[in-house]
């Protein structure tokens, strides 16, 4: 795969938003509803979930309370390809789908998908960092509701160790979450990530099994180097739709894969994502196509693999 763009180092920057305006209505009822959390006290509830998990990780996803936002459910699959299937009672002897959401931070999509009406026995959850599990309970109110055994931490996607937390789910997981993970990583390390994500998936399906999700995209892919809190340079890699596809076509081509895939159709779509108000749940996220001169974007992508 060709690097076809190099741009500057990228400094970090502290991104906190001292208060949040209202909590969105996707949000307000979720907690109502599932976590049993009245309407009045949620803003003050979710502020300090929000102060106590910034304290620890100084992430732009947290100091913006971009958290909050349901991201797999604004996904254009959610409904027909996550949701539907996760919905519906097996039929005898059928396979009964298995979902895993990787980078789950506060379980906000998780806790989406059963509220929505998804089988909690058939939702997982991982993260790297515990701390972030037990932040999304106490955010969520639903330790008594939610098996915790279904929390997989600290999983590392990157780790090819049995000993990791990941192994549990190796060629189990159907419908695979993968949001805002890999462009993370470098190039390498993405790959190494595709291959993890390859072990995961069942291979007994007879039918395509499912990695969804979104990232941080560019019209011009290629390599950049960003700064992290530690003040320390890593390397990052983004996307358009053709280098997506081509870093799933190599690692599906490799050895290991090669004779056990049937078949790989990779889409996306760049999109560029923006707030609005709304009348009735008030700031809401939407997107729209890339307006001309864009570069970074939001790329949301379906991998479909079908096993030998």
């Amino acid at each position: 795969m060709a690097n076809t763009t190099q741009t500057e180092p990228s400094n970090y920057t502290s991104q906190f938003h001292e208060t949040l305006e209202t909590v969105p209505k996707s949000l307000s009822d979720l907690l109502t509803s599932h976590s049993g959390i009245p309407k009045d006290v949620q803003l003050d509830h979710v502020l300090k979930i929000r102060d106590e998990a910034y304290s620890y990780f100084p992430y732009p996803c947290i100091g913006t309370f971009r958290f909050i936002e349901f991201d797999l459910a604004a996904h254009y699959a959610y409904e027909e390809h996550v949701l539907f299937p996760l919905k519906q009672l097996s039929l005898d002897g059928a396979i009964e789908p298995l979902f895993l959401d990787l980078g789950t931070c506060f379980g906000q999509d998780f806790r989406k998908l059963a509220y929505d009406g998804a089988l909690i026995h058939r939702l997982w959850a991982s993260d790297i960092e515990p701390k972030f599990i037990d932040l999304g309970f106490r955010l969520f109110n639903d330790a008594d509701k939610l098996p915790r055994d279904h929390f997989l931490c600290p999983a590392n996607l990157l780790s090819r160790s049995p000993e990791d937390r990941l192994s549990v789910l190796d060629d189990k997981v159907t419908i695979l979450h993968v949001t805002a993970v890999f462009h993370l990583f470098s190039l390498e390390d993405q790959k190494t990530a595709a291959d993890r994500c390859l072990r995961l998936l069942r291979k007994d399906t007879g039918s395509p099994v499912l990695v969804v999700g979104a990232q941080v995209g560019s019209m011009t892919p290629g390599p950049f180097q960003r700064q992290n809190v530690s003040q320390e340079y890593s390397h990052k890699y983004n996307h358009n739709e053709r280098t997506w596809q081509e870093l799933w076509k190599e690692v599906c081509e490799r050895d290991a894969w090669k004779d056990k895939i049937k078949s790989l159709d990779v889409s996306s779509k760049l999109l560029k994502r923006t707030k609005e108000k709304d009348s009735k749940s008030g700031e809401v996220t939407v997107f729209k196509e890339p307006e001309a001169g864009s570069n970074i974007v939001w790329q949301m992508f379906e991998v479909w693999v079908t096993f030998s």
